[in-house]
């Protein structure tokens, strides 16, 4: 049984091409990120006004990889990494659409969201995730 698009039937079009969109700009961030860390399964990043900044990557299991220091600028090998997670962040209404519509999930903390990467569709243990605002 196939999951209820939560599009209005007028918009369903339009929110089609733009999941397409968001899971081009996934498949993308997949490679980078593999290019960088073989090991990085979920990316977790902060609002970090005007975009996002990554924040955590967790490898198998949700076991944290790496932790940025949000009040440093990160080595540049991560700024493609970090357009596109801005990208993706962007697509994704988390107020009209349900988690993971845009392959986006809202966590705890509002200004936190998670992207799991397509090797790990399950994305974080369900204690990180939050409610949406």
């Amino acid at each position: 049984m196939q999951a209820q698009d939560p599009c209005p039937l007028a918009d369903r079009r339009v929110c089609e091409a733009t999941r397409n969109l968001a899971l081009a700009v996934l498949r993308r961030m997949a490679v980078t990120a593999v290019a960088i860390e073989p090991r990085i399964r979920t990316l977790v990043a902060t609002r970090n006004d005007p975009g996002y900044a990554l924040w955590r990557l967790h490898g198998d299991g949700g076991r944290l990889l790496l932790r940025f220091d949000l009040q440093k600028q990160p080595d540049p090998i991560w700024d493609k990494l970090t357009a596109d997670l801005c990208v993706l962040a962007r697509l994704a209404d988390l107020r009209t659409h349900p988690p993971g519509y845009y392959y986006v999930h809202p966590l705890t903390d509002p200004r936190d969201i998670a992207v799991p990467l397509p090797v790990n569709p399950r994305g974080l243990p369900p204690r990180t995730i939050g409610p949406l605002q």
